[in-house]
Formats: C-alpha cells, sequence, structure tokens
C-alpha cells in the first residue's frame, strides 16, 4: 500500500501554492491515498469480485468481519498508520497555504487558494473538507465514479454519500471520536446547508451534494452564478450614489450588525428606499445585499423552499452577505388563500441565515401587523423632506452628456413632486436618455412632467383621463387680478414645502398640506384652460375627473368612488381636476327624506378627501350660486372667470390662431370684438372652423370665412341671427 511519502513531495512542504490547480491537486492526492486504504480493507486484489444485481462484495470482506468478537468489528476498522498518514497529508497542504498566503496575497487567496477560503469561510474541519473533496472529485475525473459504486457496494451509486464519508472517517479516526453518523464540525447548520442542501432527515444513503457556485470555485472559474431561479437576487448601485438618508442609515446600522435581532420590520412607502439605504452600510462594509421576495418565496414547495434557503444561506457566507426581505403579507402569491400563508413557517425557515446579522424585514407603508406577535422590532423611515429632496434631484439629473434647460429649477421640482428616492432616480435616468434623443439634448420642465407621467401610471380606471396642457400663461385672457390669483396658488403650491417647514406653516395647518382652486363664472370663460395653464406651469400631469361616474345611486358608492380618485392621485402626485363640480359640491339641504341624509354626507366626504389630499384639486363650476357656502371657505383660493370685455375679445380674436396661419389684413377684428360679446371658447371654435373652410378652398382666412363661421356658432347656440348686427360683414350670411 502506498503511503504519505508515496503522495507527496517533501521537497516542497513549505513551497507557497502557485495556483487553484496546485492546492486542488494535493486534496486529491489526499483522497486517493484514503480510497486506496480503504479500497484495501475491502478486499481489492486478494479474489475475483462478485457481481450480483449491482451489488459488490467479496467473500474475504465478510469472513474477516465475521471471524472476530463483536466488540472489535468496528474497532478494527480504524486504521493508525492511516490515519498518521491522513494527518500528515493535512498538516503538509496546512504548511503549503501558510507560505502562500502573506500581506500581500491575502486580498486575492480566495482565486488562489479557493478550497482554503471555502474552508475558512464555511468553518469547516477535515470532515468537511473531506466531504467537500469528495463532492467535487466525479465532476473531474469520471474514475472516482467506479471507486464510489464500488466502495458503497453498489455500481449505480457513482455519487458520495453521508456513509462513505462515515467509513473513511473511521478508518482514520478512533473509534470513540467516529461513532457519530455526523461527525461534529464547528457549526453544523453548515454542513446541513451546503453538503445535504437543507435536509435534516438524511440516512446513510443521502448523498451529498454542493451548490454549482462552490464547483466554479474550486476549479478556479469563479464568476457571480445565475440566481434566476430563486426567488432572491442581488442588489446594486452605482458607486458614486451617496447614502442620502443618513439619520435613518445611523438608526438602522445598529440594529443591522449588532447580532441582537434576528429580525426587523423597516417601514417606508418607498421599498427602494429601504433597499438603498442598507445598500450603502453593506458597501461601507465591503458586503454585499441580497433582496429576498417573501411572497414568491412562500409560494414555493417545501423542497424549493430549501433548496432556495440553502443557496441563499451559501451566498451570504461567501459573499459576507447581508439579506433584506420584501416583506408585504398582505399580498398573497396568486393561487394561495390568506390561511396558506404560513408566517411562522417562513421566519423559522429564514431565522437560520441570520448567522449574527439581523434580517430586515421591509414593506411598502404596510404596518407590521402580525409580525408584532413574534416580538419583531419596527423601525419607521420618514419619507425624504424637501432639502433631501432637492439633494437627490441635484444629483440623479447632473450628466455631462446632457445640459439642462434654464426653466427647470431643481428646487421646485423637490417641492412640487413629492415622490420618492426610487422615482426620481427612474425619472431623471427617463429624462436623461430622452433628451439624448432630441436634437437640442435638453431637459426641461415638459420632458420632466411627460417622463413623470408615463412611469407613474396612474389607474383611475374609468373614473378620470389624463388631459394634455397645451396654453401658457399668454393664452389666458382674463382680469389682471384673478389672474394675479392664479399666480399666486402656484407659488403657493410651489414652495409649500419649503416655506411650510422652515416658518413652521405646516405645524399649524390642521387640513394637511395640499392647495385648492375654485374657478367659476359663465360657459366658455376659459376655466379649463386655466387649469391646463396651472398644470403646464407647475409641470405636473392633469386628470379630469368625471363626476357622471363618480355619482351613483347606490348608498355608498360615490364615496367609494371618490376614495379610489384621490388615494390613485396620492400615490402619482397629480393633479385633480373636477369640471362642473356643482354637481358634487351643491348647497345642502334640509332633510326631508332619506336621500338627503346621504346626498349631504357625499358633500362632507368628498371636502374631507380634498383637504386630505396634498396634492393640488383645481374645481371649476359655472354656477357659483349653487356651491355650499361652508365648502367655499375651506378652499384654498378661488377666481372669477367672467366673460372678456371688449379689449380682451380684441386679443383673442388676433391671438388665437397661429403665425402660420394666412389671414387677410381687410378682416376689421376692433368691429367683431365690439360687436359681439362672445366669450374666449366661442371666439376660438369660430377661428379653427373659419380656417377649416379657408384652407378647403386654398385661400387666406378672409371675412365671409368668418362670418360664416359665426353663423354656425350661433345657430349650434339656438342664438338668433340679426342681419343688422354683421353690419358691413351683412352680406356674407348664407
Amino acid at each position: 500500500m502506498y503511503e504519505y511519502a508515496d503522495y507527496f513531495d517533501k521537497e516542497k512542504r513549505k513551497e507557497p501554492y502557485g495556483s487553484y490547480a496546485e492546492e486542488l491537486d494535493d486534496y486529491l492526492r489526499l483522497l486517493d491515498m484514503m480510497l486506496e486504504g480503504y479500497l484495501r480493507f475491502k478486499g481489492l486484489s486478494k479474489e475475483q469480485k462478485l457481481f450480483s444485481r449491482g451489488l459488490v462484495i467479496t467473500e474475504s470482506e465478510m469472513e474477516a468481519y465475521f471471524e472476530m468478537p463483536p466488540y472489535f468489528r468496528e474497532a478494527d476498522i480504524w486504521d493508525p498508520v492511516m490515519a498518521m498518514s491522513c494527518a500528515e497529508g493535512f498538516d503538509y497542504i496546512s504548511d503549503r497555504v501558510k507560505a502562500t498566503i502573506t500581506e500581500k496575497t491575502s486580498e486575492e487567496y480566495k482565486e488562489k487558494l479557493p478550497i482554503e477560503y471555502l474552508k475558512n469561510k464555511l468553518s469547516l474541519d477535515r470532515t468537511g473538507i473531506l466531504s467537500l473533496i469528495l463532492v467535487i472529485a466525479p465532476e473531474l475525473d469520471r474514475k472516482y465514479e467506479r471507486i464510489f459504486g464500488f466502495l458503497q457496494d453498489d455500481i449505480k451509486a457513482k455519487r458520495p454519500t453521508i456513509g462513505l464519508v462515515y467509513a473513511l472517517l473511521r478508518r482514520m479516526t478512533p473509534r470513540e471520536v467516529s461513532g457519530r453518523f455526523i461527525p461534529e464540525i464547528e457549526e453544523p447548520e453548515i454542513y446541513s446547508q451546503v453538503f445535504l442542501r437543507g435536509i435534516t432527515d438524511f440516512s446513510l444513503d443521502t448523498v451529498l451534494t454542493v451548490d454549482p457556485i462552490i464547483r466554479k470555485m474550486i476549479v478556479g472559474q469563479y464568476k457571480k452564478e445565475s440566481i434566476k431561479r430563486f426567488p432572491f437576487w442581488e442588489y446594486t448601485e452605482k458607486e458614486d450614489i451617496p447614502l442620502f438618508f443618513e439619520e435613518a442609515g445611523e438608526a438602522t446600522e445598529g440594529i443591522l450588525f449588532s447580532g441582537n435581532q434576528p429580525f426587523c420590520y423597516l417601514e417606508n412607502e418607498d421599498w427602494e428606499t429601504v433597499a438603498h439605504i442598507i445598500y450603502k452600510l453593506c458597501e461601507k462594509r465591503k458586503e454585499r445585499l441580497y433582496i429576498l421576495d417573501i411572497n414568491l418565496f412562500s409560494g414555493l414547495s417545501a423542497d424549493k423552499r430549501r433548496e432556495c434557503i440553502s443557496a441563499l444561506y451559501l451566498r451570504m457566507i461567501l459573499d459576507d452577505g447581508n439579506l433584506l426581505v420584501n416583506f408585504e403579507p398582505e399580498n398573497i402569491p396568486e393561487g394561495q388563500t390568506k390561511n396558506d400563508f404560513r408566517l411562522d413557517e417562513a421566519l423559522s425557515e429564514l431565522t437560520g441565515l441570520c448567522r449574527g446579522k439581523c434580517i430586515i424585514l421591509a414593506g411598502q407603508g404596510k404596518e407590521p401587523g402580525s409580525l408584532a406577535a413574534y416580538g419583531i422590532p419596527s423601525l419607521y423611515i420618514a419619507p425624504p423632506d424637501v432639502e433631501l429632496r432637492i439633494g437627490i434631484w441635484e444629483h440623479f439629473i447632473a450628466s455631462d452628456d446632457v445640459a439642462i434647460s434654464e426653466d427647470v429649477e431643481i428646487a421646485d421640482l423637490a417641492d412640487c413632486y413629492d415622490i420618492p428616492y426610487s422615482m426620481i432616480r427612474k425619472v431623471c435616468s427617463h429624462v436623461t436618455e430622452s433628451a439624448k434623443l432630441l436634437k437640442d439634448a435638453k431637459i426641461d420642465r415638459e420632458l420632466i412632467r411627460e417622463s413623470l407621467r408615463q412611469i407613474n401610471q396612474v389607474n383611475f380606471s374609468h373614473l378620470a383621463t389624463y388631459v394634455r396642457t397645451v396654453y401658457t400663461w399668454e393664452d389666458l385672457t382674463i382680469d389682471p387680478k384673478e389672474m394675479g390669483v392664479l399666480r399666486t396658488a402656484c407659488d403657493r403650491y410651489r414652495m409649500r414645502n419649503r416655506i411650510g417647514d422652515k416658518w413652521g406653516l405646516k405645524k399649524k395647518n390642521a387640513y394637511g398640506n395640499g392647495v385648492s382652486i375654485l374657478l367659476y363664472g359663465p360657459p366658455g370663460t376659459g376655466k379649463t384652460m386655466a387649469a391646463q395653464v396651472i398644470a403646464r406651469e407647475l409641470s405636473l400631469p392633469l386628470y379630469r375627473v368625471d363626476v357622471s361616474q363618480i355619482f351613483s345611486k347606490y348608498i355608498g358608492e360615490t364615496e367609494k368612488n371618490l376614495r379610489a380618485v384621490f388615494e390613485a392621485a396620492s400615490k402619482a402626485n397629480v393633479i385633480l381636476f373636477f369640471d362642473e363640480a356643482d354637481a358634487l359640491f351643491s348647497k345642502r339641504t334640509e332633510i326631508s327624506q332619506s336621500n338627503d341624509k346621504y346626498s349631504n354626507s357625499e358633500t362632507a366626504y368628498l371636502l374631507q378627501k380634498i383637504e386630505e389630499y396634498d396634492g393640488l384639486t383645481i374645481l371649476a363650476t359655472n354656477y357659483y350660486n349653487n356651491f355650499d357656502s361652508a365648502f367655499v371657505r375651506r378652499i384654498t383660493y378661488s377666481a372669477h372667470m367672467d366673460r372678456p370685455g371688449e379689449d380682451a375679445r380684441y386679443e383673442l380674436w388676433t391671438s388665437i390662431l397661429p403665425p402660420e396661419t394666412e389671414i387677410r389684413k381687410d378682416i376689421d377684428f376692433h368691429f367683431l370684438a365690439r360687436q359681439f360679446e362672445l366669450s374666449g371658447s366661442n371666439i376660438k371654435a369660430i377661428l379653427y372652423s373659419a380656417a377649416y373652410m379657408a384652407g378647403a378652398e386654398e385661400k387666406p382666412v378672409g371675412p365671409e370665412h368668418i362670418v360664416r363661421a359665426i353663423q354656425y356658432e350661433f345657430q349650434k347656440t339656438g342664438r338668433l341671427i340679426d342681419r343688422g348686427e354683421f353690419g358691413m360683414y351683412g352680406v356674407y350670411l348664407i
């Protein structure tokens, strides 16, 4: 039989390893020496082997076993010579490892000495290393498959089992040490998770296996292994992103790395905010962060969950990983019921991953609920205030490739857009990439507003629709005083957080920090246009609420629809526009029948939701007198949109059509403005109708087109046509 001196070159005992291959070769030599000794013990070359249905056994082996008293049968298995040779082999490898690891190579020994790295990270003793080499051997040379089949008395048993480890260990270990199925190691949990993939009900026939990442490491091909088949992933950010939430980071750091708590729940409306904080804390310690989706995990079968835990466990150990669990128990996986969601089982399975660290459970604004019953502490992380949002905007919108337009004020964006960290990141990335496709390559307010709308899609169902904003202050022709009211309202909304926080106004505001505007006046006076102007000024998406869809004859349905509208809006940072709002905000009546009581409650409920809404609400009505006076007092601003005077009408007649439109110079717009008391919407309809008639005739817009358009407009509204009212233009009447 060959022994230690035959397998190892003593001249190299103090020589450092040059590569992973040299370390691996020495461990395979050690394995060959152990296997040879066991093969000799099994009676190799003593006589002809007998093969029967895959069973491999020798007569001499059976005779030798029963020739001695029962007590000595087990004791005789230990071979002191083999034990000494194995110990020498382990010491030989250890000496070469020590010669390899110096101050210069300590940082890169993961690649040069992968088995030593695994030994340290997994806290493996010689039993663990033996298991590791046994598992990897058939991956390197198929001769081991035949040897394992022979030693395990089954030609089909090509992979090592616990029984084989136990048998080899008994050859090199005295009985009092090896008298256990699984030899005790420093961390038994590792042996179960790494080599048995979470199996706890094992036997001597249980096959050992390891994660593919270990195989890759041992053969020097370590790369980040794909984990797409598991419901967890590695979270990363760019290196230049700072920790924006410093206070929350300090509070969380003490929990995450203290080892005092196995779990902690972090509550925040934006889940990525929590991921950002934990990632930056891990990055500071040069550790990795893994994310586990608890819903997907809980939906797996028991075997799949064990496999997932083992894979995650291994990565957390090898990569100094930390775990953040996307924890929202309200969202039950498809195909399950609430009764299927076993929180206690999920937490029990995750507990083994702690290893002296805290597993962070995070939810998007969900209350911990049943977590409190398990004694799990919770920490609320407040959303970013306006000053913090300014810093986030400034960091992510900055780009060397794209310029920022002069109309973009970062402070205004941060104040108007009360959006979380993740949304700011997405919007900045989207506008930067979109601007690169444009000729000017500039980020302007319109691009930001449209990007926000596209990224933050709002599901209003049939209750509200998006309105494109095309008008500016120049298009709005109203009384200068009312114009001042609208500009003041915009300024208040634009700076409501900065001024409110700085001067303490928000603390004294019992009705929230939102702004509401009431636009009232006759039809066609520009109320809808004013709403669009405000939305464009603030660069916020505008959604018109369909009042007809809000109302319901069924008790409670109106309130339900209103709640759905405001809940959707609160998540999207949009302007809600209630046109013909008098239908919803009519005066409360004396209760003479049951319907009156419910109608009054609907009005009160809507008032409550508007006051609670932290955004901007615009109400428009043609009938101001129908509004409940108590409600009007709670509106932040109101603006009267009256019919335009003669001067305003002249400005409308001469400014509505674009400069590209060909217009004859002989049209007397002063006469039209003086003679016809029309609203802005009437004048716009007339001019556009005239332009299309002139275009069809391939002529410039002339008085004949305008007169015919006025005639059509009068007929549409039921107004009588007086030929004398048209003066010299009466000849064009049809």
